[in-house]
């Protein structure tokens, strides 16, 4: 996921347009074979494994690698192997850009530079970097004190979005001053020892697109089916939070996804953020009690 970061960095400083950014980290991504099928072929797992390793991404917020790892699946030795079989993710991404005449070599020579002195990449890759840019595109009141909550509950959704979905969201710009008419708003509460409400919506288009890349079942309108796999979605990335929470001390339960048209928290203290993915834009609203 660094070069996705790496792309975020690119599209906080105004050095290109976002769509530039979204067509360089799909076309990168085109050419990345995912870790699962490179070590089927190196004879590290068989597909059985693999499906194993993909099911408990759905209860442990890991990628593939640490899974694995944790798991005795792979051995340091092996997921060494695969991972620089895979290649270097930012780099290829960089590649990609000079590719597509978006960045020459000067510019992403410089570009790099600045992006391992503010960022410390070797160091820190990727939580420090999406925080930042998740403070950058919303509003904070100063004196919620759930903040950090927020933050680490958007970095989990655009980790899911990559991990469930096959795509690489981008920030792009708060999402409370668009029309959220005639679009299909998820949502769902986890109350406990803290109280968060989150909700998605998007045209109808981007969420069936969302729902047959969530499923793998073919979807040709909006349907119940469709509706439920977009809630299932979102319910999974939920439980993954809670689970992560819980590691913390914390406990919250899940009530039902719920599904509305023009759906909002009415005066709840909320945040809204844009995410552009290679099908559309995904609005995600968080709010607490």
């Amino acid at each position: 996921m660094v070069s996705q970061f790496f792309a975020q960095y690119i599209l906080n400083q105004g050095l290109l347009t976002p769509g530039q950014v979204q067509e360089a980290l799909e076309s990168r991504r085109a050419a990345q074979v995912k870790l699962g099928i490179l070590a089927i072929n190196q004879g590290f797992l068989t597909a059985v494994q693999v499906e194993e390793i993909h099911k408990l991404q759905h209860t442990i917020d890991k990628r593939f690698g640490e899974i694995a790892l944790d798991g005795g699946y792979l051995s340091e030795e092996q997921l060494i192997i695969l991972l620089d079989t895979q290649g270097n993710g930012y780099l290829n991404f960089g590649q990609t850009l000079v590719d597509k005449g978006f960045m020459t070599l000067e510019q992403l020579e410089q570009t790099l530079a600045e992006y391992k002195r503010d960022n410390s990449v070797e160091k820190q890759p990727d939580l420090a970097l999406v925080k930042e840019s998740i403070h950058t595109q919303l509003n904070f009141l100063k004196t919620d004190k759930n903040i950090e909550l927020y933050c680490d509950y958007i970095a989990l959704f655009l980790r899911s979005i990559v991990r469930f979905l096959d795509t690489s969201p981008l920030l792009v710009a708060t999402a409370a001053d668009e029309q959220q008419q005639n679009k299909w708003s998820v949502s769902q509460s986890m109350t406990g020892d803290i109280t968060l409400h989150s909700s998605f919506c998007a045209d109808d288009g981007v969420l069936l697109e969302l729902a047959r890349r969530y499923s793998g079942e073919e979807f040709n309108e909006m349907n119940e089916l469709a509706l439920d796999s977009a809630g299932e979605f979102l319910n999974v990335t939920n439980g993954l939070f809670c689970i992560n929470l819980s590691n913390l001390g914390l406990d919250l339960d899940l009530h039902p996804q719920m599904f509305a048209r023009d759906d909002d928290f009415g005066a709840r203290p909320q945040y809204a953020v844009a995410i552009d993915t290679s099908f559309g834009r995904i609005n995600l609203v968080v709010a607490g009690a």
